[in-house]
């Protein structure tokens, strides 16, 4: 078995950061930071009280799947940053950020046990349920059990959180509601409207044209789109200190002049002013319509009428409700 002397030196440093002490742990990639995590990280800090402990995330950057599979269809929730801090947002005394890399990837699920029971000192480990981990992803829930009673640990496994209409929360269900449009549904589970940060880059100018100016944002290559349509939502200019502003939010590939490569333009309504180079965050409130193809300019730009009195019409109902 290998110690904490022969982890990888990224790993060591990883844990040299934290507090001393006992500590009730759980473990994951904590992609989106939801619901279901976040009842997760209540139960642990909960345990960590009780223990007169304290509580620690153990989560990986990049996500493994970029590292194990770099060639695979992988959609992110979070960047890096916002995971941090939503993890700090919750409560967590203590997280581990370890760089996932293949020389990490190659301990067994006993050596990474015995890597955080050494650095750790954990009272409990939580998982969730379906956590894989350790090389090959051979270890699991039951791993972290059965390993705790040799190495002096509780260890347990939590069931998947279920929302108030009955549908498991995860990551992955996540993300398939996004591809569907179904931006309401991932708020519903991720505990906040979902947001898209990009840098706002130069177009074809099309929009203005059209009387309708856009910001064309330029994503990461990993960012979770939503699926092809309209969107009411809010924009939010980093570098300026300013209230979100209003916005159709249209994403694909302009059926209409070129169904070309798939964008993300947002139309800022009452907004006139440059925004090149600057980020721009975008937050989905609510599907308007899917993307299609219109016979004439003239019809399309009839329709983006209708779709700005329905994005302006969904937004002052969504107002009204946050106020109450």
């Amino acid at each position: 078995m290998k110690s904490m002397s022969d982890a990888p030196a990224p790993v060591k440093a990883a844990f040299e950061r934290v507090c001393g002490g006992a500590h009730v742990v759980t473990i994951g990639n904590f992609d989106g930071v939801h619901l279901g995590h976040r009842f997760l990280i209540d139960i642990v800090r909960g345990r960590a009280a009780a223990e007169g402990a304290r509580s620690m995330v153990i989560t990986f950057e990049p996500h493994p799947i970029s590292v194990l599979r770099p060639d695979a269809p992988f959609d992110r929730l979070s960047t890096p940053e916002l995971k941090l801090s939503l993890l700090e947002a919750a409560g967590v005394d203590d997280i581990v950020v370890i760089p996932f890399d293949h020389a990490f990837a190659a301990l067994s699920p006993e050596a990474f046990l015995r890597l955080v029971v050494e650095e750790a000192h954990p009272v409990a480990i939580y998982v969730g349920e379906g956590f894989r981990f350790g090389r090959a992803r051979a270890g699991d829930g039951s791993t972290i059990v059965e390993h705790g009673r040799v190495l002096g640990y509780d260890g347990q496994v939590i069931t998947r959180l279920a929302d108030e209409h009955g549908e498991v929360v995860s990551s992955s269900a996540i993300r398939q509601a996004l591809r569907e449009g179904a931006v309401e549904r991932a708020a519903r589970m991720l505990g906040r409207r979902y947001r898209l940060r990009g840098t706002v880059e130069h177009g074809v100018a099309r929009g203005r044209e059209l009387g309708y100016p856009t910001a064309n944002l330029h994503l990461p290559r990993w960012a979770c789109v939503p699926g092809d349509g309209i969107y009411a939502g809010y924009a939010h200019v980093k570098q300026r200190a300013q209230q979100p502003m209003q916005a159709m939010i249209y994403i694909g590939t302009r059926p209409t002049f070129d169904n070309g490569e798939r964008l993300v333009e947002v139309n800022i309504l009452d907004f006139d002013g440059d925004l090149y180079t600057l980020d721009l965050e975008v937050e989905f409130v609510a599907f308007v319509r899917g993307d299609m193809a219109f016979d004439s300019v003239e019809d399309l730009v009839a329709q983006i009428a209708d779709d700005e009195t329905k994005t302006r019409a969904r937004l002052l109902a969504e107002a009204s409700e946050d106020a109450r």
